[in-house]
């Protein structure tokens, strides 16, 4: 039982180590104003990864694929969503469908678990460019959230708008209804 605290006490510090740490640094139209691409996208499936390579759209599969680690600490895992493109607001994309990784909790990326399979969102999205480990079956080609920041906007399609932290100050952070054109064009017009 010692031994069995004392391994749960050092598991939880070296997360608690590594764990990402920033302040809020922007609200959704300042931060697409740098990132590389912005775009309206659908989520069209949410896809779990494991480090030998395998990719699951069933979480229970995946899941059980996991148990046969043997509770390897540095096992790795991912998740990931699958992204069609409907417009793009920002930058240069060819592919109709992109692919946004999760977070591994160290990289201040925003988790991804809370999008919802057919919804539509506005993205101020960037590529990782690691130099080190990746997720499992993430490429240089994939795209990944910020969490220090407003990257996610929910398009309300029935009214055209947009929902989120669009404007304002960290001390004065409030989600709000805003057109989508009035979003566009203010992020055309600053590029």
């Amino acid at each position: 039982m010692k031994k069995t605290s004392l391994i749960l006490i050092t598991l939880l510090i070296s997360i608690k180590a590594s764990a990402c740490s920033c302040e809020w640094s922007g609200n959704f139209l300042k931060i697409a104003n740098n990132s590389e691409l912005v775009i309206k996208g659908k989520i069209i499936e949410h896809n779990y990864h494991t480090e030998n390579g395998k990719r699951f759209k069933d979480y229970d599969k995946y899941f059980e694929e996991t148990l046969k680690n043997e509770f390897d600490p540095n096992y790795g895992t991912g998740e990931s969503i699958k992204v069609e493109i409907i417009e793009i607001i920002k930058g240069k994309e060819e592919r109709k469908i992109i692919e946004i990784f999760d977070t591994d909790g160290a990289d201040c990326r925003a988790s991804i678990r809370e999008f919802k399979t057919g919804k539509t969102y506005v993205f101020a999205t960037y590529k990782p460019r690691r130099t080190g480990i990746k997720l499992p079956n993430e490429t240089e080609n994939d795209y990944a959230i910020g969490s220090c920041y407003e990257s996610t906007l929910e398009y309300l399609p029935n009214e055209n708008k947009v929902f989120g932290m669009i404007k304002g100050k960290s001390y004065k952070r409030k989600n709000r209804k805003y057109s989508y054109e009035k979003l566009k064009c203010k992020i055309e017009k600053e590029n």
